[in-house]
């Protein structure tokens, strides 16, 4: 229901020009009463001069950000045991000890973290149990929003860390218990990358570089690597009016990294014909695909940071980023269809008909089509982000101030899919039983479906797209110390605003050829034999020779607007936030309690469309709604080295943007309708933990925690049949209905964490260390009418473990991570039994290096060791796998030098 009007908006979008006008006041207080900066208080300020992130950050973005490569482990284990709720930290040091290219892979290693890869590399990330599209991610406190819009539960709000090189960012900070001067969409957590900064350099200039080279056997391709760092302080002189004046008065890092592969992928994927009820064994496919890929990534990231002095009280900043990837992607299928068609045999009765006579494990499919088909794409997918703000400290109190805006996008702006079919229909015998993981398959009539000239275009579907989601966000914080030494704490309030604007367009031409296209001689090239030398799909067919056809005069070009309209998207979504928050530390004990005030006003913009009409009705939704966000953290120091917490706090997620969409498709024909559901409420989260930590020293550390999250309006998947849908041909009919809905859900859990380098024994064997973290998680909610389980992206079970040397000159990890099956995805049909599940997988990584002189050291790197395949499977068995692809292991090295 509408809520009464806030003076949030108003009060927001001035803060940052009040701001600036106040550090002119301040800069004249300044000359007159000089006034000592606020006592830090162990709550939000994170006293951590050499690692200092998000814990201290708070809205505006503000605080110090983690320094170059030589901050080490131990710094990180020393924020988390001083900040005032639980956190982890990774930074970049430790990052580079292992082969994680992108940003998500380097997350995989802290505990609560699992992984969602694809193509071969990692991608979206959850936590605790949560699905990627219900977590939180900023750059140097500054929220991202999406560049991928295909996140794994379809909100579009999960951000992608693909797009961000590791080399880009100064390590990354996991928080899992939200403060009141954080934003509140952070139900599982909230993931902050830090900016780089040569902040320990004290002004002098410096150069870190990497440059690097590898090989990935599986299509003999090369990788390339190089990244380069480097900034200074600059004298300002007099300055200006008194202003900018002295030492290092400004500085600035930039940042460049550019990464380049070309991975190839054997995949295989089966489609299950789910007709049992019709007499259909399970086993029987719909289809059967074996696909040969090849990706050329060339992946980037530029960041720039600068930094000026006003006064003592007064200082200024300035960060950009630019990140991203363009993707080729290269893809040829070999396609077995209508796998579960007996009509062209006269096949009676089922199932006994369709058993292969020759093997009790396989099946006949008499009518079966073959097909040849490619893919030929560029994509490019980035995010960028420029944020200005500053710092202005008064006699009694400090503000900080920034405004900002980011952008996240995904551009197909080339698409070549065609399709080659055999006109005859062939008869086949398969088996997906006998080993599910590695399908046979033959021909009945001698038929070689790898022989080109049995193949004839019948289409090539032409698909360019364009996703946009930006934000422009300001904000506004007042910090008031009070207290001093054992007994310092401060105060803290904060306004702020986020507008963010999220469209979506496609079109899908096809090209139909006007007369018989064959594959001739000119338009493919040599066999290719893959899957381990298991398949062979047929000569490659020439992509250049399918572009030169779908531009050329052989066949017309038809677009369906409607249809292509059908999924375009138009969203609005503001946010205007207060909060107020305590902190302290009292002796051995602290403290950290507040409130968070977000009010919502969004107007969603979508399309229904008459899949039997082939018509267009634009509708929009609006929504808004205002939430209150309550928290209570506290730690006790049993020992300086021994810390209990217990935590209570808050949280929301906003339904996904395809998720809340007015926008519909409708078949009054078929009486089914997919629908999104403007009605849906947020999801309410509250999070009750407790840890106990210890931590010995020399970076190590001993800790485990448990957590309970109650969730109240938990968006899910409904698919259901009503008697009756309210649109014109649909009244009083039986229909199917997909749409999305609100129920109650929980998730539970225990993590633990244990680090340790052995330097009680004696050299050289003092450079063995191991390190582990385990995450169990529990959840639970009505998946289906009447069906509970385990909520999407819930993997029971993840872990990481390593083993260690490192003693100079040399280091060297080996490093394992396994994550659970999780539920993937909600199958077409009522009920769960087509819903997809991605397996667990256990995954091996090396990283080494040699420190041949204090600035240079050369590194090996081995990626996916085991050659760990990715696979998903309809229903929970591994008896009827969906999808397989394995990308072999990817070797690195090169030269990493400080100057």
């Amino acid at each position: 229901m509408p809520q009464p009007r806030s003076f949030l908006p108003r009060f927001s979008i001035s803060a940052v020009a009040v701001a600036a006008g106040l550090t002119v006041i301040a800069g004249s207080a300044v000359a007159q009463t000089p006034a000592a900066p606020p006592a830090p208080a162990p709550s939000s300020e994170t006293d951590i001069g050499r690692v200092s992130t998000s814990a201290g950050r708070g809205e505006n973005g503000a605080a110090p950000v983690l320094p170059n490569p030589t901050i080490d482990r131990a710094d990180a284990i020393v924020e988390k045991q001083q900040a005032p709720n639980i956190i982890d930290v990774q930074p970049l040091s430790e990052i580079i000890k292992l082969p994680d290219i992108n940003t998500a892979e380097a997350l995989q290693r802290i505990p609560g973290i699992s992984l969602e890869t694809d193509s071969g590399e990692g991608r979206f990330v959850h936590i605790r149990g949560l699905d990627s599209d219900l977590n939180g991610t900023t750059y140097g406190g500054v929220r991202l929003p999406a560049s991928n819009p295909s996140s794994p539960s379809g909100g579009g709000r999960a951000v992608a860390f693909d797009t961000f090189p590791t080399g880009v960012i100064g390590g990354v900070e996991l928080t899992k218990t939200s403060r009141p001067d954080m934003d509140a969409e952070a139900l599982g957590g909230s993931i902050n990358l830090v900016p780089r900064s040569g902040a320990e350099h004290g002004g002098a200039p410096f150069i870190d570089a990497d440059l690097g080279s590898g090989y990935e056997p599986l299509r003999r391709s090369p990788v390339y690597h190089a990244e380069v760092s480097a900034g200074r302080g600059f004298d300002g002189g007099d300055g200006i009016g008194g202003l900018f004046a002295g030492k290092n008065a400004f500085s600035a890092v930039v940042t460049a990294v550019y990464h380049e592969d070309k991975r190839g992928i054997d995949d295989v994927e089966e489609s299950y014909t789910d007709q049992q009820s019709s007499g259909y064994p399970d086993k029987v496919l719909s289809n059967l695909q074996f696909r040969r890929y090849e990706y050329h990534r060339r992946r980037y990231g530029a960041a720039a940071n600068f930094d000026a002095k006003a006064s003592d009280n007064t200082s200024f900043y300035l960060r950009v980023l630019y990140s991203g990837y363009l993707e080729g992607a290269d893809k040829h299928y070999l396609v077995l269809n209508n796998l579960d068609d007996s009509s062209q045999g006269g096949c009676t009765p089922l199932p006994s008909c369709i058993q292969d006579p020759g093997n009790p494990n396989g099946f006949v499919a008499p009518g079966a089509q073959l097909q040849q088909q490619t893919t030929d794409t560029l994509e490019r997918i980035q995010n960028g982000l420029g944020a200005v703000g500053g710092s202005s400290v008064f006699s009694n109190f400090k503000l900080d101030y920034h405004a900002s805006f980011a952008l996240g996008t995904d551009r197909v702006s080339t698409s070549y899919g065609s399709v080659w079919t055999d006109p005859n229909p062939v008869p086949i015998a398969y088996d997906t039983t006998t080993d599910p993981r590695y399908p046979r398959f033959h021909t009945l009539d001698g038929t070689n479906p790898a022989n080109p000239a049995n193949y004839a275009l019948q289409e090539i579907d032409l698909g360019p797209s364009y996703a946009h989601d930006g934000e422009t966000a300001a904000a506004l914080d007042a910090t008031i110390p009070t207290g001093s030494g054992d007994h310092a704490g401060e105060w803290k309030f904060g306004l702020s605003l986020r507008d963010r604007h999220k469209t979506s367009v496609a079109s899908s031409p096809v090209f139909t050829p006007t007369g018989t296209i064959s594959l001739l001689p000119s338009t493919y090239g040599s066999p290719q034999i893959y899957y381990n030398n298991r398949y062979d799909i047929g000569p490659a067919i020439s992509l250049p020779s399918v572009r030169t056809l779908a531009n050329g005069s052989l066949g017309t070009i038809t677009d369906d607007a409607a249809a292509d309209a059908a999924s375009n998207t138009d969203d609005r979504e503001n946010v205007f936030a207060g909060y107020g928050q305590y902190s302290a530390r009292l002796g051995k004990v602290g403290v950290l309690a507040g409130v968070r005030v977000e009010s919502t006003r969004a107007t969603y913009g979508g399309n229904l469309y008459n899949s039997d009409t082939d018509t267009n009705t634009p509708t929009t939704e609006r929504n808004s709604y205002t939430n209150y966000f309550p928290t209570l953290q506290g730690r006790y120091d049993f020992l300086e080295n021994l810390v209990g917490r217990l935590t209570y706090s808050t949280g929301i997620a906003r339904p996904g943007f395809e998720q809340i969409t007015p926008g519909a498709s409708i078949s009054v024909s078929n009486a089914t309708v997919t629908v999104g559901n403007p009605a849906l409420k947020p999801t309410l989260g509250q999070n009750f933990d407790a840890t106990l930590e210890y931590y010995p020293g020399d970076g190590q550390i001993a800790a485990l925690g448990l957590f309970y999250k109650q969730f109240r309006d938990y968006i899910l998947l409904s698919q259901q049949i009503v008697s009756g849908y309210g649109y014109p041909g649909l009244t009083g009919v039986i229909t199917t209905v997909q749409s999305y809905t609100n129920g109650p859900a929980h998730a539970e859990g225990v993590e633990g964490q244990y680090q340790q380098q052995l330097k009680f024994l004696p050299a050289p064997f003092d450079g063995f260390g191991y390190s582990g973290n385990f995450t169990l998680v529990d959840s639970r909610a009505q998946i289906h009418p009447g069906i509970y389980g385990l909520l999407p992206s819930t993997s029971k079970v993840t872990w990481n473990a390593a083993l260690f040397y490192e003693r100079a000159p040399f280091e060297v990890r080996v490093a394992a991570d396994y994550v659970g099956q999780d539920l993937f995805a909600f199958g077409s049909t009522i009920g769960n039994a087509a819903d997809v599940y991605s397996r667990h997988r256990l995954t091996l990584d090396l990283g080494s290096s040699y420190a041949i002189a204090h600035e240079v050291k050369i590194y090996f790197d081995a990626k996916n060791l085991l050659n760990t395949p990715l696979e998903f499977t309809e229903g929970t068995s591994d008896s009827r796998p969906i999808q397989r692809e394995f990308y072999d292991v990817t070797l690195l090295a090169g030269v990493r030098m400080s100057f």
